[in-house]
């Protein structure tokens, strides 16, 4: 087996555990039970969820190589989030754990220093036209080769070469994983070599800025950030803007997947003991005031 092979399969279990329908099943034993192989079956049928996430943020970021890095670093911040996480709560764990896997994927691609990376969408296109044109040229990697390739890129033979070895690594890569995403799949996905390029500073600085909001939001007090989840309509605490309706089940009896509500003031004061629908009106701005002053800057 390859070692992207190996990447995509890093948490399958064999034989594999008994499968539940409903994966916070796993987690709710492993509470009750304080037995970390619930947590290792979990992942065994999460693994795929797993890997769709990470091969779209790959693409996007046209982080060519690092799938490796970025799948260790959703899984570090899900065990992070499985650290603080109450079942009591009502939230899924799926749902809850999001938000810290997603945050640890972005502080690893603020960090990351090593390895290819496209910085920008032109330099993401060269890429394309580079592997385009080896195609053309045969598929050899040769110094001739390479020497044409330069020359219609632009750039340097050496940088030449860099590009070609990424590419191919990347091509590699997603060749296999069309294949696994096809394995008995039980659920219907979207062709994973789809295009799905924007500017990479256009995402940094969206990343950045909601990592901005959020951290302004949980600085606010208690009452502050319930009022604001409340008439917005999203988790106080995962920031999830829809939930599963247990009392609602579909066809194959799970849960149907709806959005948060969003809250009027009158209702907003009546849950908190306010006086009126004023004082939580008045509560909700002053409390969108004190988010404002932190993200001046931003």
């Amino acid at each position: 087996m390859k070692e992207w092979e190996k990447e995509l399969h890093r948490y399958r279990l064999t034989p594999a555990p008994p499968k539940e329908n409903d994966l916070q099943k796993y987690i709710l034993r492993y509470f009750s039970e304080k037995d970390d192989k619930y947590i290792s079956w979990f992942l065994h049928y999460y693994e795929r969820t797993v890997n769709d996430k990470v091969m779209s943020i790959v693409q996007d970021y046209a982080m060519v190589g690092h799938f490796s890095d970025i799948k260790q670093a959703y899984i570090i911040g899900l065990l992070n989030a499985l650290q603080n996480y109450d079942p009591n709560r009502g939230v899924p764990f799926i749902v809850y754990k999001e938000y810290a896997a997603m945050r640890e994927i972005h502080e690893y691609i603020r960090t990351m220093r090593t390895g290819f990376t496209v910085q920008s969408n032109d330099e993401y296109l060269r890429l394309r036209k580079t592997m385009r044109l080896l195609r053309e040229y045969g598929g050899k990697a040769d110094k001739d080769t390479i020497e044409k390739i330069a020359r219609n890129i632009g750039a340097s033979e050496e940088d030449t070469a860099k590009i070609i070895r990424s590419g191919m690594q990347n091509m590699q890569f997603l060749e296999y994983y069309r294949q696994y995403a096809d394995e008995d799949s039980e659920e219907s996905r979207e062709e994973v070599a789809a295009d799905r390029t924007s500017e990479t500073e256009k995402l940094f600085f969206q990343l950045e800025r909601a990592d901005a909001v959020m951290e302004a939001f949980e600085n606010l007090n208690y009452r502050e950030r319930a009022i604001i989840s409340a008439h917005l309509g999203f988790c106080m605490e995962c920031y999830s803007t829809y939930y599963y309706d247990n009392k609602d089940l579909d066809e194959d009896s799970k849960p149907q997947k709806k959005p948060r509500p969003k809250e009027a003031f009158i209702d907003i004061a009546i849950d908190h003991g306010l006086a009126s629908p004023d004082t939580a009106d008045k509560t909700y701005r002053k409390a969108l005031q004190k988010m404002k002053e932190k993200l001046k800057d931003i």
